[in-house]
């Protein structure tokens, strides 16, 4: 899953802490997606949120369509697959899981833990278990932020560890593991220093690692294309080599945080939202000397998060002396300034001479906070906290239906999937509204899961895991 939180929670967090047609393309323009691709990373294929196979339930619930339930420790990453088992990952509050279950039965195949040297702050939105694992179709890769990175094999035996962190993040990090050929890499943007990472998949040996901008509050997980990985940054989309980590090119977009992942639209374009804070917070100076010093910081308990959030601004931004000038208040807000929207932005194809990259499109309304939008035949969907669904031409821009999703106005941390002619939304209260995809999208279901839901679900098949609070599920049509 995504890390549930954008730039204008995090500052009202800190403010109140401290003072009938038809689709419009064919099946051949959705994103490219590897046949017999499992779902074995973060959104399924490439990220694309796209399921393959049939069959899929309508209706579903905890006493209908189920094939499998069992309880889990608390976590919000989502689950991924291979043919024949589920990878998941947790916190049980005293070590770091990494559950494997069998695919058909849910039962446990084996439970790893590994036991983290340090507490590593967290939003209270974000949590341990935020990152989702990824697989190779036999291995599995699980990045824990602060412990770092680790491996296991089939049968659940340990191949490697790499040490990670700790990191200079306010909130947390959230982004997880892809596998491009025989290299995982991993983004990793904070406050101090920013940087992508690729290690080997069979040893866990650092193959290269390559710095980026500074001040990435990103919590974002990059797809790939071909031999390329697209990361999101704070200000520009980066193309890297999988192979060096070489910088192969760079295109601007709009400034803001960046939570959601960017996703490979028509066109050679690439959709991705940013989430800015609106305005910078008021400068917290209590005794107005014009600095905040660690006199002007709460000692509370119950303000510790706005207390945490302004000593790291303090020791690791600006001159970092663990004091904020007001002009240093001013530079570190002032980066993620501007206007939430979902941006289409063109980036060229692979073999293309100089390409004009440039913003294809730009959509202010209704913006995601957090979930990752979806395109399926050629129509872009994304659901905004507060359940209004919004489709627009993946082309042009041109918003096609905006909508409630009735039965589930509610928040949405995790982002939409589709497979068979339907997309499914997942709401924080764990409600799961299933859409009729097109131009003039309807809302075919309401599911109620009857647990909290911040994972995306995972498609495959014709069934649906679920992760919720304490439970993982999978759906399926069963007759009756």
């Amino acid at each position: 899953m995504k890390i549930p939180l954008t730039r204008r929670e995090a500052c009202l967090s800190l403010l109140g802490t401290i003072g009938s047609r038809q689709s419009l393309f064919s099946q051949a323009q959705r994103p490219a997606i590897a046949p017999g691709e499992h779902w074995s990373r973060f959104r399924g294929p490439n990220g694309s949120g796209i399921g393959s196979g049939t069959g899929y339930p309508v209706t579903f619930g905890p006493k209908h369509n189920v094939v499998w339930r069992r309880g889990v420790p608390m976590g919000k990453s989502s689950p991924v697959l291979t043919d024949s088992r589920v990878f998941l990952t947790a916190d049980d509050g005293k070590k770091l899981l990494v559950l494997c279950v069998d695919r058909a039965t849910g039962k446990t195949v084996w439970e790893r833990g590994v036991t983290p040297a340090r507490q590593e702050f967290k939003h209270p939105l974000n949590h341990a278990a935020s990152p989702t694992a990824t697989t190779d179709g036999s291995n599995v890769y699980a990045f824990f932020g602060d412990y770092g990175l680790v491996s296991y094999a089939a049968d659940g035996s340990e191949r490697w560890r790499a040490p990670l962190g700790p990191f200079s993040t306010i909130w947390g990090l959230g982004t997880s593991p892809v596998i491009v050929g025989e290299t995982v890499v991993l983004l990793l943007d904070g406050i101090a220093r920013s940087f992508i990472i690729g290690f080997d998949s069979g040893s866990g040996r650092k193959k290269w690692e390559v710095e980026r901008s500074a001040f990435g509050l990103n919590h974002s997980t990059p797809i790939v294309r071909g031999n390329e990985i697209l990361a999101l940054g704070s200000h520009e989309l980066v193309s890297y080599a999988a192979d060096s980590g070489e910088r192969n090119w760079d295109v601007k977009i709009l400034p803001g945080g960046v939570v959601a992942s960017p996703i490979l639209g028509v066109d050679d374009t690439i959709i991705s939202v940013i989430s800015p804070a609106e305005s910078i917070p008021p400068f917290p100076d209590k005794d107005g000397d014009g600095i905040i010093t660690e006199a002007d910081i709460s000692n509370d308990p119950k303000d510790w998060q706005a207390a945490r959030t302004l000593r790291t601004i303090g020791r690791e931004s600006g001159d970092r002396d663990g004091k904020i000038t007001r002009e240093e208040w001013n530079t570190f807000w002032g980066v993620f300034q501007g206007k939430a929207a979902v941006n289409s932005t063109r980036i060229g194809a692979p073999e293309e001479e100089s390409p004009k990259r440039q913003t294809v499109w730009s959509h202010t309304k209704g913006v995601p906070r957090a979930s990752t939008p979806l395109i399926y035949d050629g129509i872009v969907y994304f659901v905004n906290n507060g359940g209004i669904l919004a489709a627009l031409n993946a082309r042009t821009g041109e918003v096609l239906k905006v909508g409630r999703l009735e039965g589930a106005l509610d928040d949405y941390y995790a982002s939409p999937v589709a497979a068979d002619g339907r997309i499914y939304f997942t709401s924080e209260s764990g409600k799961v509204t299933v859409v009729k995809p097109g131009a003039d999208w309807s809302v075919v279901a309401c599911n109620d899961l009857d647990e909290p839901c911040y994972a995306t679900p995972a498609l495959s098949n014709g069934k649906i895991f679920v992760r919720t609070s304490s439970s993982l599920t999978c759906f399926g049509s069963i007759a009756a």
